[in-house]
């Protein structure tokens, strides 16, 4: 495979596994059904209202699947509204829906939809991850955490999942000594949570810490090796060794366990950038956006292989996707000026965006590369396309 060459400022950091961000499993429907009575019915021709909504929860979930780097959310909800129709009173139906809208980005109805299942169960606990996961999202933090103290406070004081959520969110804010408190509750009810390890592992890692985060993260995973998170996590702790090659190995893990998982799949597209292979790393950001469509280093990432892989037009659209969502995103500006400048013979915009960039970065060294742009010093050459 040959390395294509690319100008790029763009190097990604590595994203870790935390317990404090939404689910991304869709609930399927089966109100007061057992297996075996929810295997014989026909989907063709559903007659009860459960059999309705187990349709429309399939229905829905096939068109949540990755297809040419795109998923049909506008048919996925859709179909979960009519599960809902069907079912109103099924809480399980409501966080499907509420998924689908956060998938989607329209974070209004997906709190709607939460708020929904928590008023028909109290109890349930993945609406207040994933609501609170919105917020976080935001980096509201303060906001996250209080959605799930609230829930935690209603005699769920012991919900392993939410405080799991809680320990990611003050890993995310950056408090340390919080974020242990939280996954002390946990390990108080059992020592060998998973969870709870892999955020604490994460804590660890930091402080930089990098002796306790390994061995954390090592138990975690002997205790159990097919955690998709878990090996994404061990993953990281190898990549901040320079040693991709270990990393890939575990993020490769992680994907096999679970290949929706949106760490992995961005730390090996990532990787897959850095070493020149275009096509795995648009394979893998497409996986990511869609599930997460506001992740804009993902967005980059695919304009990025898209790039590479000589598509340049629809790097151009994805570029101009992240600056709608952050106009004043450095990344996207300065990889948006060399797609104009070496592959879109627009070198008008090419400057202006080099200009702007050069706004945006404060003592940017003399040499540069976007000085050598704006002085025409920079030789253009084609990107090799992967073999």
């Amino acid at each position: 495979m040959k390395k294509i060459i690319l100008s790029f400022l763009l190097m990604f950091s590595l994203i870790l596994t935390s317990c404090g961000t939404a689910s991304e499993k869709t609930q399927e429907q089966k109100p007061e059904a057992t297996k075996a009575q929810a295997a014989e019915v026909k989907r063709e021709k559903p007659k009860e209202p459960e059999d309705w909504a187990k349709y429309y929860t399939e229905e829905g979930m096939k068109a949540l699947e990755v297809k040419d780097g795109k998923v049909d959310f506008d048919a996925a909800i859709k179909n979960f509204e009519h599960a809902v129709e069907t079912y109103p009173t099924a809480p399980v139906l409501h966080y499907n829906l509420g998924l689908a809208y956060q998938r989607k980005g329209d974070d209004q109805n997906a709190v709607k939809a939460y708020n929904k299942a928590l008023e028909l169960d109290p109890k349930y606990s993945l609406p207040v991850i994933n609501k609170a996961a919105i917020y976080a999202n935001k980096l509201e933090y303060n906001r996250a955490i209080e959605v799930c103290e609230k829930f935690l406070e209603k005699e769920n004081d012991k919900d392993k999942g939410v405080l799991s959520a809680v320990a990611g969110f003050y890993l995310l804010k950056g408090d340390y000594i919080n974020a242990i408190q939280s996954v002390r509750k946990i390990l108080i009810q059992d020592q060998a949570d998973v969870d709870a390890l892999k955020n604490l592992g994460m804590i660890y890692f930091k402080k930089n810490d990098a002796g306790l985060a390994s061995m954390v993260t090592t138990n975690s995973y002997n205790l159990k090796p097919d955690d998709a998170g878990i090996a994404n996590n061990r993953g990281v702790l190898y990549s901040a060794q320079n040693d991709d090659s270990l990393a890939m190995l575990y993020f490769s893990r992680a994907i096999a366990n679970d290949p929706k998982n949106k760490s992995a799949n961005f730390n090996v597209g990532s990787i897959a950038m850095k070493y020149g292979d275009a096509e795995t790393a648009y394979e893998r950001f497409s996986v990511v956006l869609s599930q997460d469509p506001d992740n804009l280093n993902a967005r980059i990432g695919l304009a990025m292989a898209l790039r590479g892989l000589g598509r340049f037009e629809d790097a151009e659209k994805e570029y101009l996707a992240v600056l709608q969502k952050d106009p004043n995103n450095a990344i996207a500006t300065f990889n948006l000026a060399v797609l104009y400048n070496d592959h879109m013979n627009k070198q008008v915009e090419a400057k202006r965006n080099f200009r702007k960039f050069q706004s945006l970065q404060r003592d940017i060294p003399a040499d540069h590369i976007v000085n050598e742009y704006l002085s025409d010093k920079v030789q253009i050459r084609p990107v090799e396309k992967t073999e």
